[in-house]
């Protein structure tokens, strides 16, 4: 497999451009500014994923029409990460029809209107940035949860031979069904095109990486703090007083499970020699700094083995990386996720 040389070891913008919620101007002018990709750059990193959503720049009353006013914010840090030797990767996080969350409202897969919509933005995209070289990368689709991959195989192909007619040296990033999880990989299309790099995201265990988080239920009734590594048997209660199949029968959950658990990634690799990147990994503020520095820790490890480029989430927001002021970090996190 060859290494995606240049996006080895980064974070995501995640809550600027894309899950805002109801913020606007005010929030996009301040939430990332250029210190910020100063700052990454200082800590070692060597790219930045941005997730953006359609209707940050798209409005679902005028289609095709984007707003150049919002276009700026992907306009400047592109400059940005220039500026500072930073690479980019473009994740369409919303689009036109999907979105992980929004369950049997998406209609991406059935709508070929919206598939249109979404292909014309990557049309659009590839338009707009054909100047840029391997400094850029386009991610098509953030977490794809559907019935089976098929439909997005079909999509994603249709949509690289579009970008491709008018960007043919892009790199392309796609990812597989369940939330990009590390078994779906096997369920996409392998296509002989070194410009397809494939993705996965990874959060295992849920209990440890998202403990006590405020939008899972099962996790809010869970108040025992989670160290890592753990023991097994002191956290059955979650669980319901049986340690589920996937821990494979191990009594404490370290680096050796986690390596368990991406083994179908390392056997995707292994069997078709092909780019894989992982697009998210992390860990909730609400985890112990000194347990969240030792999985980031034994995450680098086992993908700078196999020569998988990562991307933390995230810069702000969901981990404890950064101080929610932004004002200071944690050096521990930092060292573990700028290692490449």
């Amino acid at each position: 497999m060859k290494p995606l040389y240049g996006y080895m070891a980064g974070a995501n913008l995640g809550h600027w451009i894309s899950q805002y919620g109801n913020q606007s101007e005010a929030h996009w002018d301040s939430y990332i500014v250029e210190s910020d990709i100063e700052r990454m750059r200082g800590w070692g990193m060597d790219h930045i994923r941005v997730p953006v959503d359609y209707f940050l720049f798209e409005s679902d009353d005028n289609p095709g029409v984007y707003d150049e006013n919002r276009l700026k914010y992907i306009d400047n840090l592109l400059m940005w990460c220039k500026k500072q030797g930073l690479n980019l990767i473009l994740d369409l996080h919303h689009a036109p029809g999907f979105f992980f969350g929004n369950g049997a409202k998406n209609d991406l897969f059935t709508n070929r209107q919206s598939q249109l919509r979404f292909i014309n933005i990557w049309k659009f995209f590839s338009v707009r940035y054909r100047d840029e070289g391997d400094n850029l990368i386009f991610e098509l689709l953030n977490e794809l949860v559907w019935a089976n991959s098929d439909p997005w195989n079909q999509l994603w192909q249709e949509t690289a031979a579009e970008i491709h007619k008018l960007s043919p040296d892009r790199r392309i990033i796609i990812g597989g069904n369940n939330y990009n999880n590390v078994h779906e990989l096997k369920n996409l299309t392998v296509v002989d095109d070194d410009r397809i790099i494939y993705n996965f995201h990874f959060y295992e265990p849920f209990i440890f990486t998202h403990q006590r988080a405020g939008w899972i239920p099962s996790m809010v009734a869970y108040k025992t703090p989670v160290a890592y590594p753990f023991k097994v048997a002191d956290h059955l209660a979650f669980y319901g007083g049986k340690a589920p199949e996937y821990f494979n029968g191990r009594d404490v959950v370290d680096k050796r499970f986690l390596a368990d658990y991406m083994q179908p990634v390392f056997d995707f690799i292994k069997e078709h020699d092909k780019t894989v990147y992982c697009g998210e990994y992390g860990v909730i503020a609400n985890a112990d700094n000194e347990s969240a520095a030792r999985w980031l820790s034994d995450m680098a490890d086992l993908m700078l083995e196999h020569g998988i480029g990562h991307a933390v989430w995230s810069y702000r927001g969901f981990s404890a990386i950064t101080a929610p002021d932004n004002q200071s970090w944690n050096q521990p996190m930092v060292n573990a996720i700028s290692r490449h």
